[in-house]
């Protein structure tokens, strides 16, 4: 066969710098989909190498064994583009007896190619360097056409999607394929399989890009917004737990006032996403505390007017602790503003009513219930008909009275005292 550069290469080359921009522009592509994707165009360039050394070589009157060599190398590589192709089309959806399954047809198309070195089973070259095929010389491309039925039964078989369109794109893909390898055994190889693979990755990733790549990507982003979600919650619950040990009284405080928040955010009508941030700047509103000393959150009897003027820094400690998260920027609210008082005589900006945001306002009422069912260094936990006497004679001056409101309700349904002898017992 004449060689003919230009045959040979401008189609594959084309459509192979097409497939570059393509996964150059795709930013969103995974990182094993994005090197199957750049192994198979480096596996396309070798075998691409390979074919033009072949054909071309007879006319520099090289050794039959550089023939061979080259064409062995050709046998071996193209299985190899096949099975790039059919893990990209697969993409993550082959388990590892799969791929094993793939490995197979590779290795006995390999040993195939191998044997022109030692007999002419297979194929051969003439003292002329004219390529001769041997009694099994189709061998190699009924392996090939057998692989892309692999391809095809796999493709349908084992993909997880359900879209009907996408099966029926890896058929029309697969049959596709099937003709090009049938087509360059029977027209001397001039290219149509590399053109076949190329042109049908690019379809097929093309469509999957606009339909269903972007259905799995999102599916996986919302995973991974699910495990980061998970990871702020374990690491804020340490967090809050840490506070907590540094008062041997108030162990799960914070637990609680989050708790109890949440219940109270719910119950006024609030979103899902307000009663979620409630929950965290509750575990958090006493995050200042980790700046006052112990021997002050831990003495018992009661405190000098020296040491109440140092536990009241801990809003103030807090919120400058919070406000460097500015992926949730109103965190630090509950934390400064939870011991302001609804007349305005709270600390440590003095702030009154309304002016003081809705959430402090929530979670210093959780605050109030929790510290008085609670035991202190200086009492025991007060009683249940105590603390409700207590939240009824504050309402309007010290906390919301709206928010006490439903906060008394809450008492109420709670005739044995859940509310705080669940976690005692707990």
């Amino acid at each position: 066969m004449e060689y003919d550069f230009f045959t040979i290469n401008f189609f594959p080359i084309l459509g192979l710098i097409f497939l570059f921009i393509f996964i150059w522009r795709n930013s969103d592509l995974e990182s094993s989909i994005r090197l199957i994707f750049y192994t198979l165009i480096g596996v396309t360039l070798a075998e691409l190498t390979t074919f033009n050394l072949e054909t071309f070589m007879p006319q520099t009157g090289c050794s039959s064994m550089w023939m061979v060599f080259f064409t062995s190398m050709g046998y071996i590589l193209r299985p190899v583009l096949l099975y790039l192709v059919i893990l990209l089309v697969l993409r993550n959806d082959t388990g590892k007896k799969t791929r094993q399954l793939l490995c197979i047809p590779l290795i006995i198309n390999t040993i195939f190619s191998l044997t022109g070195y030692f007999t002419d089973i297979a194929y051969s070259y003439d003292a002329r360097n004219v390529f001769h095929r041997g009694p099994l010389g189709w061998f190699s491309h009924i392996i090939m056409i057998f692989y892309l039925m692999i391809m095809l039964f796999l493709s349908v078989k084992a993909k997880k999607s359900s879209n009907r369109f996408e099966h029926f794109v890896l058929f029309i893909i697969t049959i596709i394929l099937i003709m090009g390898a049938f087509m360059e055994s029977l027209f001397g190889n001039l290219c149509v399989l590399r053109i076949s693979i190329v042109s049908s990755l690019l379809f097929y990733y093309m469509f999957f890009q606009t339909q269903t790549y972007k259905d799995d990507m999102a599916h996986k982003k919302l995973e991974e917004a699910h495990k980061l979600e998970q990871l702020t919650y374990q690491v804020v619950t340490a967090l809050a737990g840490t506070v907590d040990a540094k008062d041997t009284y108030t162990n799960g405080h914070s637990q609680r006032v989050a708790d109890y928040s949440r219940e109270l955010a719910k119950r006024m009508g609030k979103s899902d996403r307000f009663a979620e941030d409630i929950y965290f700047m509750g575990l958090l509103h006493d995050i200042g505390k980790i700046g006052i000393p112990d021997q002050i959150i831990n003495k018992k009897g009661k405190l000098t007017d020296e040491e109440y003027a140092i536990i009241k820094t801990h809003p103030e400690i807090g919120s400058e602790v919070l406000k460097k998260i500015n992926a949730m920027p109103q965190l630090y609210w509950g934390a400064r503003w939870h011991h302001e008082r609804f007349d305005g005589k709270g600390y440590p900006d003095g702030k009154k009513g309304a002016d003081i945001p809705l959430e402090a306002r929530i979670i210093a009422v959780a605050d109030a219930y929790d510290a008085m069912s609670s035991k202190r260094s200086y009492r025991d936990a007060m009683q249940q008909s105590a603390i409700r006497a207590e939240i009824v004679r504050v309402k309007g001056t010290q906390l919301d009275p709206e928010i006490a409101d439903i906060m008394i309700a809450m008492i109420d349904e709670d005739k044995d005292y859940v509310l705080r002898e669940a976690d005692q017992q707990a």
